[in-house]
Formats: structure tokens, C-alpha cells, sequence
């Protein structure tokens, strides 16, 4: 009678230090060590997991911290498919315990699509940097204070951990930068100091977080950025917790300028392009089932039926984005787009 082993798992998850290289950007190397009733299970379950760690490790990349959240959600039948290659660098196994470092690279390409139709946020393939300015004051009318020992706000920024693809960085604390701007100048907004700032920082995205105490209960922070974008956060908590009412306010601030980066960025339309297409189709069900899988791919703005006989389709398609991406979208859904000359064809695959 055999024994059932615990599943024991552990999973160390290092990204690929040569970010410049093509096929490094996208691969992770994992390392596993799981035991369980046997080998050949104990493999299966590692794998798996692996797979899973390496995608949600690219998500974090390419998304922000709300949408790799949504990818780590995923099945691991959904999860791997966006695993381009998987290579063992080495591994070791007994009869109940599997040990490997592998190397998985994710198909970002198919991955980035996949999270547009989701409408899963997605950043530039370069990332963003943030650079917080982090002001505070007790109180809403107080003097604020950015270099002193006792700014929280400064304390919680400069100790956060980055979660996503844009990086937050909280100014220095350097004589250069003190010599370049001071909380009041910080707080008046003072275009000259700011773009000193901006200069040498190399990143235009700066933003001026005003925070001060409501009361004793919570945080209210008034952003400001050198691009003019402003809003307001209320964060919940009591004052009596100290630093850990900021580090929530961390969190919430660098989802609030995430969305509203995204949100700049979005609001720049693609441009749209045109194809005609034959289908050819041996039973009137695989047309109805085509027509009903294209309309739901949300970079596809229209269709139009050009032509119909029997056992074949004509029409045309207007869509955002590339052709490239287009075809990988239709292939996740069965189907293979190619160039016949004047017009596209669009075959089931393995048909």
C-alpha cells in the first residue's frame, strides 16, 4: 500500500538579470522542490506551479498591481498557454520528491493581448518611472515638512516595494536634491524647483503628494503632477496605527496614478485598419459559430458581410492594433488567418 506524501512545495522565483536581451526579457528561472505520493505527480504539480509563478512574475511587468492580481487567478489550463518554452537546467527526483531549476519563457506578445480583451491594464514594454515628492503636515493648515526625520509619508514611500511595471521612486534624500526644492516649494508646486527636479531625475512624471491627518481617523492626500493631473485620496485607518496607516496610503496612492497613467494612455486611439476575408466553411453551423467568436474580439470595431454562397463567406473586418496581433487573437480562438493576395483566408485549425 503506498504512501501518501504531503504536497511540499517550494517555489524561488529569479528573474533574468540581462533585461537587453530579446529572449531574457520574457524568461524566468524557477526553482521547485515538491514531494508528493510519487515522482510523476510531484512533477505534474511543479511544473504547473512553476508555470504559474513565471507568468504572474511577467504580468507584474507588464501590468499593474490590481491587473497581475487578475492574472494570478487564472486556471493553470488558461495559465499555460502563454508559455512560449520551458527548459530544465537541471533537476534531481527520488520516488516521492521532484527537484528542478527551469527556465520558462512567457509569450508576452499573446499574454498583452490576452489582457487588452480582458481589458486587464497593460503598461509600455519599457515600464514607467514615478518619481513622489512626499510632503506632510499634521493638520490640513500646518507647515509641511519633506526632509525631517519624523515625515511618516517620506518613511512609508522610500520603504514601499514596487508591484508593477511602473516604478515608484521617492526622491533622495541628497544634498542636491535639498538644495533644489524645500516642502514649502514642494507644496506651493514651484515650477522652476519641480523641473530642476524633472531634469535630473530623467522622467517627467513627477507627482507632489500633499498628505495630513483627518482628524484621528485616517488620511486625506492631495496629488499634484508636473503634467497637471490632480486628484484626491481619502484613506481609512486609524492615526493610532502609526506607520502602517501610511504604507495602506502607499498602496492606494500608487494605484490611483497608475490608473490615471493608463488612463492617459488609453485615451489615445489606435490606429484602425481594414481587410477583406474568404471563409470557407464545409456547414452552415461553423460559419454561425465563426461570426459569433470574431464579433466578441473587442479590437474588431466591424464586420461585414460582403458575399455568402454555400460553403463559402466573404466580408470585412475593421480592427485596432496589427494584422500580427490579430492573427494570434483568431488563433487562440481555432482559427488560422493568412494572406491569399487580394484578400485574407480564415481556416479552422486543423481543419
Amino acid at each position: 500500500m503506498s504512501k501518501i506524501f504531503a504536497c511540499i512545495l517550494c517555489i524561488a522565483v529569479l528573474l533574468t538579470g540581462n533585461v537587453n536581451a530579446a529572449d531574457d526579457r520574457y524568461s524566468v528561472v524557477i526553482k521547485v522542490d515538491v514531494s508528493d505520493e510519487n515522482a510523476s505527480i510531484a512533477r505534474e504539480k511543479a511544473l504547473n506551479s512553476a508555470t504559474r509563478a513565471a507568468v504572474n512574475a511577467i504580468a507584474k511587468r507588464i501590468s499593474t498591481s490590481d491587473g497581475a492580481k487578475k492574472i494570478a487567478n487564472m486556471t493553470d489550463a488558461q495559465i499555460i498557454n502563454f508559455v512560449k518554452e520551458t527548459s530544465v537546467i537541471n533537476e534531481k527526483n527520488s520516488d516521492v520528491r521532484y527537484m528542478a531549476e527551469l527556465k520558462i519563457v512567457v509569450n508576452d506578445e499573446l499574454l498583452r493581448e490576452y489582457m487588452k480583451e480582458r481589458e486587464i491594464p497593460v503598461v509600455s514594454q519599457n515600464g514607467a518611472t514615478v518619481l513622489i515628492i512626499p510632503i506632510f503636515r499634521e493638520f490640513s493648515d500646518d507647515t509641511p515638512i519633506l526632509w525631517e526625520t519624523d515625515n511618516l509619508w517620506r518613511q512609508a514611500w522610500d520603504n514601499s516595494a514596487d508591484t508593477s511595471a511602473i516604478k515608484f521612486v521617492s526622491i533622495s534624500q541628497n544634498p542636491m536634491h535639498q538644495s533644489m526644492i524645500d516642502a514649502k516649494q514642494a507644496s506651493d508646486f514651484d515650477y522652476i524647483a519641480i523641473e530642476n527636479i524633472a531634469s535630473s531625475a530623467n522622467t517627467n512624471n513627477i507627482y507632489v503628494l500633499d498628505a495630513s491627518y483627518k482628524g484621528v481617523e485616517g488620511l486625506i492626500i492631495s496629488a499634484k503632477s508636473f503634467s497637471g493631473d490632480k486628484f484626491e485620496i481619502e484613506v481609512e485607518g486609524a492615526k493610532s496605527s502609526g506607520i502602517e496607516l501610511f504604507n495602506q496610503a502607499v498602496q492606494q496612492t500608487k494605484s490611483q496614478i497608475e490608473q490615471h497613467l493608463l488612463s492617459n494612455d488609453n485615451s489615445q486611439e489606435e490606429e484602425q485598419n481594414e481587410i477583406t476575408v474568404l471563409y470557407p466553411f464545409p456547414a452552415l453551423k461553423y460559419w454561425i459559430t465563426a461570426e459569433q467568436k470574431i464579433k466578441s474580439i473587442t479590437n474588431i470595431t466591424e464586420m461585414q458581410v460582403q458575399a455568402m454562397t454555400p460553403g463559402k463567406a466573404q466580408f470585412k473586418i475593421v480592427f485596432t492594433g496589427s494584422l500580427n496581433n490579430l492573427q494570434k487573437l483568431l488563433s487562440a480562438l481555432g482559427y488560422e488567418l493568412e494572406d491569399g493576395g487580394n484578400h485574407m483566408v480564415l481556416s479552422d485549425i486543423g481543419e
